[in-house]
């Protein structure tokens, strides 16, 4: 013992090296590592779509590795495939995206040199997802969705989907669904379907079809390691598009015998996908602060027309142009006549920037007060409806991006917002629990409501 204190102090005053103490924890497979893999990793190398055949869900995976052999030895970091794909000054990995940091490659490097112990749970906890009968607080309202005609509204509270009659009394009619969390609700273009997309983190994202007549399950469909974000019904109402955190947009089909399709379009979280009325693009947006368009069919990226200094949050579309809004209090319309007509690129990929300036085809509308969470297009694609953390809800005529609508006092902060086939109604949810409809373009409250059963507990008053 007083010889270790003696070495110790000699450290601190001649800057000698001691060497690591057995009693010192090892780097931890579960805590340290997976959440490398996870954010950096999975989006290309997971058991959905591993690409090269590699998939890198499990320590055992990764053993096994894939078509250039395993991806390390334990004990063995200097020579093993993982830390030489993650290192040098141009690493081969991870592909379009930001190279690991130092310290992330060291721990990768240390959890190989003390024998890449797996200690991960045996078996996962599932999460029961079971929606309760009452609630204590209003749970927030992640997302809104209009009948074509504007008489029925779905709203996303927490794991369940509530339908909600708009003009006459029915009790609110509420579905349960397998997600911790519902992020959107979507009716379907012919309003015979009825989307809820979500998931439970880490774990898998998931989209529910659903029969809005009498809220049969007509088809559920799982996708990824985590939960999806807001996305669009395609035109023909057979698939929808999402938003997910791997990066990626994923195109679910309603038919459960049709393959899933995944399109890397971002460095970071989707957190909203949006179809032109043809069909023929997606616009999304993300948390890498970039507003992007690709071809539907392929996934090709076809134009990064905006990075933004902030997230985004929000994107819609017509076709002739993209929106997108977040953080930055600015809603933009992208004109996609000059933002992809031949512009020459520099770059590639992910990467790829048009040379031609922005202010060509960006064509900003009013700044907003405060940071927009939401947007919605109506059916027709004659109106585009903003709100956020402001108070309000702005409607725009599409054709002038002129405002043509204002809905005052709103609940604040809003989280999501919808309108009906033709703009005539507008429906809104909140952080609050609230939802409420109004009528367009005069702004008159239809109706206001928090869609399922709260009792506060006693000496707690409700809200």
């Amino acid at each position: 013992m007083m010889m270790r204190r003696a070495m110790i102090v000699a450290s601190l005053f001649f800057g000698v090296v001691l060497p690591a103490s057995s009693a010192e924890p090892k780097v931890s497979y579960r805590n340290d590592v997976q959440p490398i893999l996870k954010r950096h990793c999975w989006g290309c190398h997971s058991s959905t779509k591993p690409k090269g055949k590699l998939s890198m869900d499990t320590v055992a995976d990764m053993r096994k590795g894939g078509r250039t052999g395993p991806l390390f030895q334990p004990g063995k970091p200097d020579s093993s495939l993982l830390i030489e794909a993650v290192s040098g000054p141009e690493p081969a990995m991870p592909q379009k995206q930001p190279p690991l940091s130092m310290e992330q490659i060291r721990i990768l490097r240390d959890w190989l040199a003390t024998g890449a112990v797996d200690d991960s749970p045996a078996d996962k906890p599932r999460i029961e997802v079971k929606a309760p009968q009452t609630y204590t607080f209003a749970p927030a309202v992640t997302s809104v969705a209009l009948s074509g005609d504007g008489k029925l509204l779905a709203a996303a509270c927490r794991s369940e989907v509530v339908l909600i009659d708009v003009e006459g009394q029915t009790p609110p009619r509420r579905l349960p669904t397998a997600s911790d969390l519902i992020t959107h609700v979507e009716f379907s273009p012919d309003g015979k379907m009825l989307a809820a997309a979500g998931g439970t983190p880490g774990q898998y994202g998931e989209v529910r079809f659903l029969d809005p007549a009498d809220g049969k399950l007509l088809s559920a469909r799982r996708a990824g390691k985590d939960t999806m974000f807001r996305g669009n019904f395609a035109p023909d109402g057979k698939a929808i598009a999402l938003g997910g955190a791997d990066g990626a947009v994923h195109v679910v089909p309603v038919d459960a015998k049709q393959p899933i399709r995944r399109f890397e379009l971002h460095s970071d979280w989707v957190l909203s996908v949006a179809y032109t009325p043809d069909g023929k693009m997606l616009v999304t947006g993300g948390r890498d602060k970039a507003t992007k368009v690709a071809s539907a069919q392929s996934g090709e990226l076809l134009r990064t027309v905006d990075n933004s200094t902030e997230l985004i949050a929000a994107v819609a579309a017509d076709n002739l142009f993209a929106f997108s809004a977040g953080r930055a209090r600015t809603l933009i319309a992208y004109e996609f006549k000059i933002a992809l007509s031949g512009i020459q690129l520099t770059g590639g990929g992910n990467d790829a920037r048009p040379l031609n300036r922005r202010d060509q085809y960006a064509r900003p509308l009013e700044a907003q007060p405060g940071e927009v969470h939401a947007l919605a297009a109506s059916g027709d694609h004659k109106l585009i409806a903003a709100a956020g953390n402001f108070g309000e809800v702005r409607v725009y005529q599409i054709a002038n991006r002129q405002r043509v609508a204002l809905i005052g006092k709103a609940p604040t902060p809003v989280y999501s917002v919808a309108l009906n086939a033709n703009g005539s109604r507008l429906a809104l949810g909140s952080k609050s629990g609230l939802v409420q409809v109004y009528e367009l373009p005069a702004g008159k409250l239809l109706k206001s409501l928090v869609p399922v059963p709260v009792v506060a507990p006693a000496g707690v008053a409700s809200k």
